[in-house]
């Protein structure tokens, strides 16, 4: 198997240990995914495709479906035969989209490989079988595929019904007789025999399919059409080896053609083994492409790399408006982990907070045009349809996207979702870029909706608390009064307004980047004066607080990782031990998003995980950091080095989609490549703060290389120096850092991106 250098030394072949609860695996290339489903071990076979990576294209368009029933091979005599469709094994080849999977008898080592191809520019999948004869004596196996695709009328709840099936040359095609959807099977090699007649049920009685199916001018017609290859590979001595496969792609309007012709010119004659080595060459001149962190241990290494793979596979490239775009996971769930089907949602919905991760992710990577790829998606200014309640034109999504870019809320009957945190966080993602890459053309080329429609409006949208209006933030509460001054929402308006402060200052805006500078510290004033306690807990929201109780969530974490206030600070401590005190779940691993007791809030959540260890780093918190992030990183190497969105509180069975794109694959990597940095900013003491009623605003520190003696207490200094006076909020304003940067003007950061930090009266 090739493999990037730099991992090849790693995990690669080896089974997943004790604790795997992850069975279904996913292969995609930005424009088509393939599902793998292992979780019953008398059915696991290839269990889905579908032909784009999003839910749905367009508020018109009729939501994506899946195209794939099963898929599998078989083995015969001539006589009888079996279906493959039991393994001792399935996993990924680590370091790439390909999935392998071990059909082994006691006569034959068979390996089925699934994947969708990277070099291929259409939603299609490749399937191969490799037999080798390990017995002492001659075998002549017979091989078989059999292909069972829904294209058709529905039928029961089947899109089954009415679908054309015709076998022509060395191609076998089906497609639904009214909607024109189809699928080609593209045979690697000429076989020697087609069936399209009850396959599933002749070869294992005859060991041999009957030559029958339709033309293409005379396709055959019926509901719950199948079809099926045979191959004869001949007498195999001792030792002797035989490989047969499909090319498979998606047609439209009955054209076939559309599949079968960029196919065959891609295959350009090479047989199965060699597609399958191009495959891994494909992954390892990606893998070599990536920045690698060089504190890792080699599970880290693994599921960094495997997670850089999924945000390749999981990034839109067909043609057209969908193009770049990140969904927040790929179309598949860890089915089934839970014992029922609380948890089986899928996400291939692109949202914008989702798409910031995954982008500052890409970005720290090196992998910058993906990174750009997915901004440009994000800014199509094709928003503003919640306008009357947000009291202004805005370009940005205030929810997700759908496939084409145009904006997209859902409305559960209590309202639509209008998540202004997705402003901030883009503001975020987009100053990442542009630390990184210097690319100052796109931000000019983007400027009237990076600033006129995204930091404009979140400035006009600051009330008279000094917060960012009530809205719905990360954990979606929706509107019609379930809205709430969170506190996610508010700092990631002051990170977010300090980057487009920077950004506006580097293209020579210099009267906006002084208005959004003294929005960002109004509003960190305002956390300080209205989101905080008595004991320096940031509470989730405003009113929550207010309430007095019930106002844990972990999402304030980020306050501590994006700047706003200093993990090692009273409030960082103080925070830090009453979410990991509150919200610890049964299993013992990680932490609950809230305590607001819903089913959902109260499982596992992978992004508290990885958020909550950043924050403990920057709070000097090393060993509980480090026992967080080997708890994830466990879980993701016994389950094919995959990070899911929930793990059930009570077991850690891994639940919802997995793989996640930003919030578990985006996070892991920003979480490593940015461990140096935290560990960095805990050296450097305490920073910006609140200052709590009756103590003052330092925290306990100890060395980087030990833990948190106690998260209370004022042991620490304030390394902003005096206060040079107060602030309308009621808290007092220190310096207490300066911006980065290097594109741009020096003298301008000091009197511009000064960050001031604000203390509680």
């Amino acid at each position: 198997m090739v493999i990037s250098s730099s991992i090849g030394a790693l995990l690669l072949g080896l089974a997943p240990p004790a604790g795997q609860t992850l069975d279904r695996l996913v292969s995609a290339n930005g424009r088509g995914a393939l599902v793998f489903d292992g979780s019953a071990s008398s059915g696991a076979v290839l269990s889905d495709f579908r032909d784009h990576l999003y839910q749905q294209y367009s508020a018109d368009s009729p939501p994506g479906r899946d195209l794939l029933y099963d898929a599998y091979f078989g083995l015969g005599d001539g006589s009888s035969g079996a279906w493959l469709t039991t393994t001792s094994l399935a996993t990924y080849q680590l370091g790439t989209g390909i999935i392998e999977i071990d059909r082994s008898t006691t006569d034959l080592h068979i390996t089925e490989f699934a994947f969708a191809p990277q070099g291929l520019a259409r939603p299609a999948y490749v399937q191969l079988l490799h037999v080798e004869n390990v017995s002492a004596t001659t075998q002549s196996p017979r091989l078989f595929s059999l292909h069972n695709h829904h294209l058709g009328d529905e039928r029961d709840g089947a899109y089954v019904g009415d679908e054309d099936i015709w076998v022509q040359g060395n191609v076998l095609a089906e497609a639904g007789s009214n909607t024109g959807l189809g699928m080609a099977v593209v045979a690697l090699s000429d076989p020697s025999s087609v069936s399209c007649d009850t396959i599933w049920a002749r070869m294992p009685t005859q060991g041999a399919l009957d030559g029958r199916c339709g033309t293409l001018e005379k396709p055959w017609t019926n509901d719950d059409q199948v079809g099926g290859w045979q191959w004869d590979p001949g007498d195999l001595a001792p030792g002797e080896d035989a490989w047969v496969g499909v090319v498979v792609g998606f047609f439209n309007d009955h054209d076939a053609t559309q599949a079968v012709t960029p196919i065959q010119d891609w295959i350009a004659g090479r047989g199965p083994a060699d597609l399958l080595a191009q495959e891994q060459a494909d992954w390892a001149s990606f893998q070599a492409s990536l920045t690698t962190p060089d504190d890792a241990t080699d599970d880290e290494l693994a599921v960094y790399h495997q997670a850089l793979v999924f945000l390749k596979m999981g990034q839109v490239t067909e043609d057209g408006a969908a193009f770049g775009q990140i969904p927040a996971s790929l179309p598949v769930s860890a089915d089934g982990a839970t014992g029922d089907d609380s948890f089986t949602h899928i996400w291939n919905i692109t949202w914008v907070r989702d798409s910031a991760y995954a982008i500052a992710a890409l970005t720290a990577a090196g992998r910058t045009q993906q990174a750009r790829d997915a901004l440009s998606f994000l800014l199509q200014d094709k928003a503003g349809n919640y306008a009357h309640l947000l009291g202004s034109d805005y370009s940005l999504s205030v929810c997700r996207l759908y496939g084409d870019g145009s904006e997209w809320s859902d409305d559960d009957g209590t309202g639509p979702n209008v998540e202004l945190d997705n402003f901030g966080l883009l503001l975020w993602a987009l100053s990442q870029y542009v630390d990184a890459t210097g690319d100052l053309d796109f931000v000019s080329s983007h400027a009237d909706i990076i600033f006129g429609g995204i930091a404009d409006v979140l400035v006009a949208v600051v009330g008279e608390d000094g917060l960012v209006m009530a809205d719905s933030s990360i954990w979606e509460r929706h509107w019609d009064g379930n809205q709430q001054h969170f506190a996610y929402t508010q700092t990631w308006a002051v990170r977010g307004l300090r980057d487009a402060a920077r950004l506006a200052a580097a293209v020579g805006d210099d009267d906006r980047a002084v208005g959004y500078s003294t929005a960002a510290e109004g509003i960190a004033a305002s956390i300080c004066a209205e989101l905080v306690d008595e004991d320096g807990v940031l509470a989730a929201s405003s009113e929550q607080l207010q309430m007095g109780s019930g106002y844990l969530d972990i999402a304030g974490v980020d306050a501590l990782n994006n700047g706003t206030f200093d993990a090692a600070s009273t409030i960082g401590q103080a925070s830090l031990s009453a979410w990991t005190e509150g919200l610890a779940v049964a299993s013992g691993g990680g932490l609950a998003r809230n305590d607001d007791g819903d089913l959902y809030d109260l499982q596992e959540w992978i992004w508290a995980d990885l958020r909550l260890a950043q924050a403990r780093r920057r709070a000097c918190q090393t060993d509980d950091a480090r026992a967080l992030e080997d708890w994830v990183t466990a879980q993701a190497v016994a389950n094919h080095w995959t990070l899911p969105e929930l793990l059930t509180a009570d077991t850690a069975a891994f639940a919802g989609p997995a793989p996640m794109m930003g919030f578990g694959s985006g996070l892991y990597v920003l979480n490593l490549l940015g461990r140096a940095q935290a560990e960095a900013d805990c050296a450097d003491g305490v920073g910006p703060t609140c200052e709590i009623e009756g103590g003052d605003s330092g925290g306990s520190q100890t060395d980087s290389g030990g833990s948190q003696a106690d998260s209370g207490a004022d042991s620490g200094a304030d390394s902003g120096g005096a206060s040079p006076g107060t602030a309308d909020g009621g808290c007092a304003c220190v310096e207490a850092g300066k911006a980065s940067g290097g594109w741009l003007v020096a003298p301008l950061l000091v009197f511009l991106l000064r960050r001031r930090t604000c203390r509680r009266r």
